[in-house]
């Protein structure tokens, strides 16, 4: 069970973590933020910061994942219902930075951790949309050779209508549609 304390702790890790990445966030960050001693720490997670690491960073993908199927399901069996699910899900909650994490966060961290995070992001994240894609290109909906690629660019896009969202002063899901007539309909004429 999760005490009142930690679950304290694991919202502000993950907070911040999301926020600046793994290598940017320092115990002491947490600590000063929870208004607590930075050895306070060590009582909930004695393996200190990369384990307090790897528990948000789970918790979070797997909440990623059971909401990402919950809005298929929820959506129907048309593609563009679905996309549209995925798209709106992802943009109203905060951003994975997938990329950040594979390319900085996962190398910083022990390589069995790193090995066990990346194989979880790929099926709390990715598989979802691409069993989603294979499913439509079964129908006769999709004409997608590279689910995965497809999968991840969805989930790339998202990471772009919140980015973009700050541009331009719209809210991330004012953003979703046109960016789905993008992915639907491509750049061409």
């Amino acid at each position: 069970m999760q005490s009142p304390a930690r679950e304290r702790v694991n919202a502000v890790a993950e907070r911040l973590f999301a926020e600046r990445g793994y290598k940017a966030v320092t115990l002491r960050d947490i600590a000063q933020e929870l208004g607590i001693r930075q050895a306070s720490l060590y009582y909930h997670f004695p393996g200190g910061k990369e384990e307090l690491y790897v528990t948000v960073t789970e918790r979070g993908l797997n909440a990623h994942a059971e909401g990402l199927k919950q809005a298929i399901r929820d959506a129907g069996p048309q593609l563009e219902a679905q996309l549209r699910a995925v798209m709106q899900w992802l943009v109203s909650h905060p951003p994975v930075d997938l990329a950040r994490m594979l390319l900085a966060d996962f190398p910083a961290v022990s390589e069995e951790h790193a090995k066990r995070l990346t194989q979880l992001a790929v099926e709390s994240l990715v598989q979802p949309i691409e069993s989603m894609i294979a499913a439509a290109r079964e129908r006769g909906e999709a004409r997608v050779a590279n689910e995965r690629l497809a999968a991840a660019l969805v989930l790339s896009t998202a990471e772009g209508i919140i980015a973009t969202s700050r541009l331009t002063n719209r809210q991330p899901d004012e953003l979703v549609g046109e960016a789905l007539e993008i992915l639907l309909s491509g750049l061409r004429r």
